[in-house]
């Protein structure tokens, strides 16, 4: 239960810090593209929690790590 009132808490200050980015831009030029990033930031704060469940982001950083790794480890 606290797992979701969490989200839900982050979700209302996420929207609160985007009215006041779209509110501190210049003109409506750049509007439309600052709302696209915006929203896909709110996309991966939507799925977040999903990444926690099955574990994805400690895959995911094992595989950077190891590709990491490995571009290291190629010779030149």
């Amino acid at each position: 239960m606290q797992a979701i009132l969490d989200m839900v808490r982050m979700i209302a200050v996420f929207y609160l810090l985007e009215q006041m980015v779209l509110q501190l831009i210049p003109g409506e030029r750049y509007e439309r593209y600052v709302r696209f990033y915006l929203g896909l930031l709110l996309v991966l704060l939507l799925l977040q929690p999903v990444f926690q469940i099955f574990r994805l982001s400690e895959q995911l950083d094992q595989k950077v790590f190891l590709q990491e790794r490995e571009m290291e480890e190629m010779p030149e």
